[in-house]
C-alpha cells in the first residue's frame, strides 16, 4: 500500500490568500500555563488544553485543514469533517477542540491534532534516503548522506548529532508494511521535523468526501522533489497560484 504526508494546500486560490491564511491569534491566559496547547510537544495528556484560537484573514477560505505554525507548530488543525475520517484507525493521537475565527464568527467546529507517538519502526531504513546537516567550519551547514540499517542506529545518529548541534533527517521514506496497519499516524525527524502520514485507502475516503486544503505528497518524494516546478505536485494540484 502507498502512503502520503497530508499537507497543507500550497494552491493560493484554494488558501484564498497569500503564503500565511492566519492574520492573529487570540490567547486566554498566559502562554507559560503548562496547560497552555503550546507547550505540549509530543507528549500524551490527561487534560483539556489552553486552546489559542486562530484568526484567519477576511479574503482566506476557511479549509479543512488549516496550516498550523507559531503556538501549533509541528501540530495541524482540523475540521470536524476530516476528524472523522483520521480518527477511524489511527495511531498515537489525541484531538483537542480549537475554535476558529472568520469574518468575526467563531467556528467551534475545528481540532487541533497533538501527535504523543511515533510509528518510525515501521520505516525501512535500508531504502529510505537518511540526510545529516552538519556544521561548517566558520558557519553555514552542509548537507551528507547517512547509511542507516535500522532504528537503532538512526538513533545514534540523532544522539550524536544533537551533542554537536547538527540535523538528522529522513528526507525521503519507506515503510516496512508487512504489519502496518493504522491509517493515520506520525514519523518523526523529517522534513519540518514531523509528517502525518495517511494510507492510500484513507487518502480516497478523505478526496470522495470532498475535504479541502488539503495535498497528498508521497512519502517517498523528498520535499524538494514535490515541490520543484514541472515536478509531481504540479501534475496533481496545478501551480501553486
Amino acid at each position: 500500500m502507498k502512503y502520503f504526508r497530508l499537507n497543507y494546500t500550497l494552491n493560493t486560490k484554494i488558501r484564498g490568500a497569500g503564503n500565511s491564511t492566519i492574520k492573529e491569534y487570540i490567547y486566554h491566559g498566559s502562554i507559560e500555563d503548562p496547560k497552555f496547547i503550546g507547550r505540549i510537544h509530543f507528549e500524551k495528556v490527561d487534560f483539556e488544553p489552553i486552546p489559542v484560537n486562530p484568526v484567519l484573514f477576511a479574503k482566506a477560505n476557511k479549509t479543512d485543514l488549516i496550516e498550523g505554525g507559531g503556538q501549533l507548530s509541528r501540530k495541524i488543525l482540523i475540521s470536524t469533517k476530516l476528524k472523522s475520517y483520521l480518527q477511524k484507525n489511527d495511531y498515537g493521537i489525541q484531538y483537542f477542540r480549537n475554535s476558529v475565527f472568520h469574518k468575526g464568527i467563531e467556528d467551534e467546529e475545528y481540532w487541533v491534532v497533538n501527535p504523543y507517538e511515533s510509528l518510525n519502526q515501521f520505516v525501512d531504513f535500508n531504502k529510505s534516503k537518511i540526510i545529516i546537516r552538519r556544521k561548517k567550519v566558520g558557519g553555514g551547514t552542509y548537507v551528507e548522506d547517512l547509511e542507516v540499517k535500522d532504528l537503532n542506529q538512526f538513533n545514534s545518529e540523532i544522539e550524536e548529532a544533537d551533542k554537536k548541534i547538527e540535523i538528522v533527517t529522513i528526507e525521503k521514506i519507506y515503510l516496512k508494511e508487512e504489519s502496518l496497519d493504522k491509517d493515520f499516524f506520525v514519523l518523526q525527524r523529517t522534513f519540518g521535523g514531523i509528517s502525518f502520514v495517511v494510507s492510500e485507502k484513507l487518502k480516497k475516503e478523505i478526496e470522495d468526501a470532498g475535504c479541502t486544503g488539503i495535498e497528498f505528497q508521497p512519502i517517498e518524494l523528498s520535499y524538494n522533489e514535490w515541490v520543484v516546478s514541472g515536478g509531481e505536485r504540479e501534475k496533481v494540484y496545478g501551480k501553486s497560484w
